[in-house]
């Protein structure tokens, strides 16, 4: 599965919670302070990971529509990866 996260200057743990949660094996990572908006996802995006307290509401809004044009899921977390537990199932 491969997996872009939006948001936030560091990853930190996240790859490795991803792939021990979701199986996830590849990331790909936009901060959330770019200023031009993508025209599309990466190729064979799997799952997006926003996070919705670090990045760019215009970026936001992007990822948002390009997630509903090409029908992949979307997991929207406020602060970190502790609210992945709620979400463990949801994927």
């Amino acid at each position: 599965m491969r997996c872009l996260i939006v948001g936030t200057d560091r990853l930190g743990a996240a790859p490795a919670v991803l792939r021990q949660k979701f199986g996830v094996r590849e990331v790909i990572h936009w901060d959330g302070r770019r200023k031009k908006l993508p025209e599309s996802l990466p190729k064979g995006t799997d799952l997006i990971v926003v996070y919705t307290n670090f990045v760019r509401h215009a970026l936001m809004w992007r990822v948002k529509e390009l997630a509903r044009e090409t029908g992949v899921k979307v997991i929207w977390l406020r602060r970190g990866l502790s609210e992945l537990e709620v979400l463990e199932n949801a994927v």
